[in-house]
């Protein structure tokens, strides 16, 4: 199958890099980390592909703004030389996931990716933690003193085709990979799950992350959940004196 990939090309700095991939994963734990520090370390946009072979939907987001499916890469500035890889879909063609490793690679050049990081999200263990499992103990080493705890097994890795088509790729040309799991409730975006993420990231990567916006939308939603909790307490309270049956 022949995929026809609309690419708009910035420029991708020259040297070695890491290259961190982001998909879409239960509590968007991955989605709102790379979001934090694209826009923190200035990230340009430096690739879009779109297909005819992606799902032909229009996605509308929470401002109710519509747009296609479409892979992204950035380069983060503030002399970081980091390119992070996300999307606002999952990709769960084979030949899809393979077309657009294809590409992502001839982009940025498998050989000049020093450290390939994986961010993903999903129910694991119920205490909010992040874990890492790597194809390199030194760099697994690294992980946990940057604060991750060692992923023993997981029956199903949360991640899509392309992740799973570039995370082969890597590993078969020896690319120090890193596999970073955030434990999550996945019932709303998991803000707090992605400042941990971010303060991981900062540690493994040594830099420094601007969290503040992010800190505040922790903030809200914490409120926000209050709110519920009181409302469906007081919902509660109100039919056990009126002797009402409650239901959930």
């Amino acid at each position: 199958m022949v995929f026809e990939l609309v690419e708009e090309q910035g420029a991708v700095a020259p040297g070695k890099k890491v290259l961190i991939d982001v998909g879409p994963a239960p509590g968007a734990v991955g989605l709102v980390s790379a979001s934090v520090l694209i826009e923190s370390k200035k990230g340009e946009r430096v690739l879009r592909v779109f297909s005819p072979h992606f799902p032909q939907v229009s996605l509308i987001d929470n401002e109710g703004v519509s747009s296609l499916p479409v892979v992204e890469l950035h380069q983060l500035a503030d002399g970081t030389n980091v390119v992070i890889l996300t999307r606002n879909f999952v990709v769960d063609s084979t030949e899809a996931g393979e077309a657009v490793a294809r590409s992502v690679i001839e982009r940025i050049g498998l050989n000049e990716v020093e450290l390939f990081l994986v961010i993903t999200s999903g129910r694991f263990s119920g205490t909010g933690d992040v874990y890492a499992a790597s194809n390199d103990q030194q760099l697994l080493r690294r992980a946990v003193d940057s604060g991750a705890k060692v992923l023993s097994s997981v029956e199903n890795l949360p991640v899509d085709r392309l992740t799973a088509s570039l995370m082969r790729k890597a590993m078969t040309s020896k690319v120090r990979t890193l596999l970073v799991l955030a434990d999550t409730e996945g019932f709303l975006p998991d803000f707090r799950s992605a400042k941990r993420v971010l303060q991981f990231l900062s540690a493994l990567l040594q830099m420094e992350i601007d969290t503040r916006k992010l800190d505040e939308e922790i903030a809200r939603q914490q409120a926000f959940l209050r709110q519920m909790e009181e409302a469906f307490g007081e919902l509660g309270e109100g039919e056990r004196r009126e002797g009402r049956p409650s239901y959930i």
